[in-house]
């Protein structure tokens, strides 16, 4: 399958309505049964200690930014080790799916329609969740943006409505609850307001297209739902007391009922249910997603569509066997629930980040450890070249100064000829002038003799193109062997080419002596 990627907002959204699911219901009983009257106090601290465990949800997902809560697993504690824990985890979120299918029915059976069945809601909405599976969470995101703004509308419709009815008086006395009341109403605040956001981890920060966003969406998401909770607490205190706040199953449903304006708009709870809908909505899905990619994952499947209808049956089943009663419903959520979660919530992720801070410490030593081995082979290497570019160097520089040593004998050898050839000249218009005063006989005569010096100068030219050639075929000859020979080869080949320049110096000035001998002669005669 092709990976899943939603942006920042749609991961906030879901994260709202995720930590809301079905606590806008049972919270307010569950609390105010142990911390009466002060249950919005520890409301309020519920939130603010939830922050911290979204702390660590993100610190662990950073740990294994390209893998899922499952994935984490195997990878951090091993293939035995982590499939033991994957078990254990996917075990509490497939009975948890199946719990909010069986507050569904019995929601929908005690408060809209009392002779319907409870398999009946459950069956038609876990049709709803096994096609949103099977969609994606791509779709899920979008789905999640459009009931967003529709829950905002009506909360903030609601508690316009029902402000009216508040009654101060139920609050008070202030923080008169017990240290242990108050211990167990935050603890099983947070159990069921911010425990179950590590299923988000399936989707953080592997899913997500901008992580930095996320972060931020994590926090903001994680407030906004505390403080939707925090305000449904409170109002429930204040309009219907304590007392009647614990002894009610669905306090906010309750609540909902005694909205009435000027005789007119009333009997309207129905339409609050449609916030509980969307939000238990959001967290049925999140709990069968990661049951689903979870079990897909362990038996190492490419798609985990086809799990989708045997699994969403066996969610169905449950929600019919979990719980015979709403009384085992309520012992369940009371005294099970907060340990059971707890366990594969907090504990497990705690384990995994020490795990992953530990290896990541070991591999960074051994990192360090063969960075410094590098950094020794790289400083005797740069040793090594370092000679070697030395000895390259000093060939140069030989092979330069060798070089500058024939060019100078070529450039000597070059002048001395140049020398030559203007005496010659001279001796050869002397020799033509001396024959104009003379007869023609005896011009006749100089010709042959200026034509022989002519010869004579282009056989010292010749000469010393031959010369100059072959110092340049010795130069390339000493420039080849100069790595295998050294600076012997130089010293043999500049010696070679001093003798020569200087026999070649020498035979142009033989060369030049007949010519001056012959025309004196003649000057003579």
């Amino acid at each position: 399958m092709e990976k899943e990627v939603i942006s920042s907002r749609q991961f906030t959204i879901i994260t709202c309505l995720l930590s809301i699911g079905t606590a806008i219901l049972i919270i307010p009983s569950t609390i105010a049964s142990s911390s009466k009257q002060d249950a919005w106090i520890a409301a309020s601290i519920g939130v603010v200690l939830s922050l911290l465990v979204v702390k660590l949800f993100l610190t662990l997902g950073n740990q294994t930014p390209t893998l899922n809560f499952i994935e984490a697993n195997e990878k951090i504690l091993g293939g035995f080790l982590g499939k033991i824990t994957v078990i254990g985890f996917l075990s509490l979120t497939l009975f948890s799916g199946g719990e909010l299918l069986y507050f569904i029915g019995i929601f929908m059976k005690t408060e809209v329609m009392p002779e319907t069945p409870t398999l009946a809601f459950a069956l038609m909405f876990s049709i709803i969740i096994m096609y949103a599976a099977y969609l994606g969470i791509e779709t899920f995101a979008r789905s999640a943006e459009i009931l967003f703004p529709l829950f905002i509308f009506i909360f903030i419709f609601f508690v316009v409505c029902i402000t009216p009815q508040i009654k101060f008086e139920n609050i008070q006395p202030i923080m008169e609850a017990s240290k242990t009341s108050m211990f167990y109403s935050i603890f099983r605040f947070m159990s069921v307001f911010s425990f179950s956001l590590v299923m988000l981890l399936m989707i953080y920060p592997a899913s997500v297209n901008v992580q930095q966003s996320s972060k931020k969406g994590f926090y903001i998401g994680t407030i906004l739902g505390g403080i939707v909770l925090f305000i449904l607490i409170t109002l429930s205190i204040l309009v219907l007391g304590a007392a009647n706040t614990a002894s009610r199953t669905f306090p906010s449903y309750a609540l909902a009922q005694r909205i009435s304006i000027g005789n007119f708009l009333q009997r309207i709870e129905i339409i609050m249910a449609f916030m509980w809908i969307a939000s238990i909505f959001i967290r049925t899905f999140m709990y069968f997603y990661t049951t689903v990619v979870g079990i897909a994952q362990i038996m190492k499947l490419k798609d985990h569509r086809p799990l989708i209808l045997p699994l969403g049956i066996i969610m169905i089943g449950l929600s019919q066997i979990l719980h015979p009663d709403t009384v085992h419903s309520d012992n369940y959520n009371n005294e099970i629930w907060p340990i059971y979660s707890f366990v594969f919530t907090i504990l497990l992720p705690i384990l995994l980040l020490i795990v992953a801070v530990i290896r990541n410490r070991k591999s960074q030593g051994n990192s360090a450890e063969m960075g410094q081995a590098d950094s020794n082979q790289g400083q005797m290497t740069g040793a090594g070249n370092t000679d070697s570019n030395q000895s390259n160097q000093a060939k140069v520089v030989n092979t330069d100064s060798n070089q500058g040593n024939q060019a100078k004998a070529v450039s000597i050898d070059s002048n001395q000829g140049n020398q030559g050839k203007p005496d010659n000249m001279n001796s050869n218009q002397d020799n033509q002038a001396k024959a104009v005063n003379t007869d023609s006989n005896q011009d006749n005569q100089a010709k042959p003799a200026t034509m022989d010096s002519n010869q004579d100068n282009n056989q010292t030219n010749n000469a010393n193109t031959d010369s100059t050639q072959d110092d340049q075929e010795k130069t390339d000859n000493t420039v080849s062997t100069q790595d295998n020979q050294g600076k012997s080869a130089t010293t043999n080949s500049s010696q070679v080419i001093q003798p020569e320049a200087g026999n070649a110096t020498s035979n142009q000035d033989n060369q030049a002596t007949p010519d001056k001998t012959g025309s004196d002669k003649k000057n003579l005669e």
